[in-house]
């Protein structure tokens, strides 16, 4: 049994080596959303992990990128040892890691390179790789011999349309002895990232007609809280941009996003403050308001192409409603109902024809509730940053949910929610036994102000 077994395992090997050294298997780039970011020494790995044998090297050649500006980007791997040659090579987006930033092309004069689509398969497809799959590798095609110490694989890149934050490229090439098995091959692998080069250069000034709480969408906001801006020509049509990882500066969310900044002026603020931006299309801008002292007035005005020769300033919105407090709710797009989720699971709660997949809480479950403008935390953390843990309320809440007011200990959680950008507040809390079915109205009150009417979250 055990030699049928050694047997039928050596006669698999020839095939398998055979295969990769014609197209390696998808996803080993170091991507760590593709196989945890495992790379080629995966296999070939006598000389232990990635970048252990010092006797090579990999360059990758890639400069910061400008939207839709094609470059060639040069791979470079050299071992004076090595025999034969090969690569693979991905391109993300740190905002999306799990798909493709821009497109690869072959060169004129290509050479062992090909253009590799994610289609399910394990090598996947090199035909229907024009335009931009879920996941796009370059990558070597009948690994190349060569007797001269190093090989270069040149592949012509793409970038996408539109400004998208940081940009990763993952390399992982092989200096392989060239006697056909993964032993005696050296892997070395490179990440690098590129920022966004391109020019600021929108040119219709931009028109702020509205401000209001980021939540509610009512005029009150305070300190800290989130807020939206209504207007036109703050962003290309068809081109809305989310902040994420690939936009935060020290652990905080950007003050420019996509060649868009906002400022507030006030008795409040020492300085002109530029405030930090989670959302922005060409109609709206979310962003979160600054530290007060004081009662104001503020004035927000939105800026295209902040500092540059070629600024574009909008007409300033006066807001007077600066409040100690004000506490809104989030809900669903198009609905009252109020953004919960199950607490630890992350299971939206919500009627299916609101969010599909989402299903109402039961009597004794404990929710997650989203909102923003409650005031100051501790330990209080600066608008913009990620709060990195618990940070509590330091004023007494109080919820109602339908007809009964929670209990303190019903209350298990109020404050920060750990993980996201300051201005966004959780409430864990626990649905009374005798609540009935139905969508049932809740709300929580601070200094006195309570969260918007009319909202709910389903219990069945």
């Amino acid at each position: 049994m055990t030699r049928l077994a050694s047997l039928a395992l050596l006669a698999f090997l020839p095939t398998a080596v055979f295969a990769e050294i014609a197209t390696p298997s998808l996803g080993y780039a170091g991507a760590p959303t593709d196989h945890g970011g495992q790379n080629c020494s995966t296999c070939h790995n006598s000389f232990g992990p990635a970048n252990s044998d010092k006797s090579g090297s990999l360059q990758v050649m890639v400069n910061d990128y400008s939207p839709l500006n094609q470059q060639v980007i040069r791979i470079i791997v050299q071992n004076s040892s090595a025999q034969r040659w090969g690569f693979q090579m991905t391109i993300r987006a740190q905002n999306s890691p799990t798909a493709s930033a821009g497109t690869f092309s072959l060169l004129p004069n290509p050479g062992p390179v090909q253009i590799v689509c994610d289609d399910g398969t394990q090598f996947g497809a090199s035909t229907g790789c024009t335009t931009t799959p879920s996941r796009l590798f370059a990558e070597h095609q009948n690994a190349p011999r060569s007797g001269a110490g190093s090989y270069e694989f040149d592949v012509s890149w793409t970038p996408p349309a539109q400004e998208i934050g940081r940009i990763e490229v993952y390399v992982a090439a092989v200096a392989a002895d060239g006697d056909g098995t993964p032993l005696g091959d050296r892997v070395y692998t490179v990440s690098k990232v590129l920022q966004n080069d391109g020019v600021c250069n929108y040119t219709t000034l931009p028109t702020l007609n509205q401000v209001s709480n980021g939540a509610s969408f009512q005029p009150q906001f305070s300190s800290l809280s989130m807020v939206s801006l209504f207007g036109h020509n703050f962003q290309l049509a068809g081109y809305p941009r989310t902040a994420g990882p690939g936009d935060y500066m020290g652990n905080a969310f950007p003050t420019e996003l996509g060649c868009i900044s906002v400022q507030a002026q006030g008795p409040g603020l020492a300085n002109p403050v530029f405030l930090p931006i989670a959302y922005v299309d060409s109609s709206q801008i979310n962003a979160q308001m600054p530290e007060f002292v004081g009662s104001g007035p503020v004035t927000l005005t939105v800026i295209l192409n902040p500092g540059a020769p070629n600024e574009l300033r909008s007409g300033a919105a006066t807001l007077n409603s600066l409040q100690p407090f004000a506490p809104a709710f989030f809900v669903f797009p198009n609905s009252t109902s109020i953004a919960a989720e199950e607490a630890g699971t992350g299971s939206l709660v919500a009627n299916s024809s609101v969010v599909a997949g989402a299903a109402p809480a039961n009597p004794g479950d404990i929710v997650s509730l989203f909102g923003t403008g409650f005031g100051d935390t501790n330990p209080l953390v600066a608008s913009g940053q990620l709060a990195t843990g618990i940070a509590t309320l330091l004023n007494q809440v109080t919820v109602t949910i339908g007809t009964t007011t929670l209990a303190p200990s019903d209350v298990l959680y109020a404050g920060l929610s750990p993980g996201s950008i300051s201005g966004l507040y959780q409430f864990n809390v626990r649905i009374p036994a005798g609540t009935p079915s139905g969508n049932v109205p809740v709300t929580i009150a601070i200094g006195g102000i309570s969260t918007q009417s009319g909202v709910t979250i389903p219990v069945q």
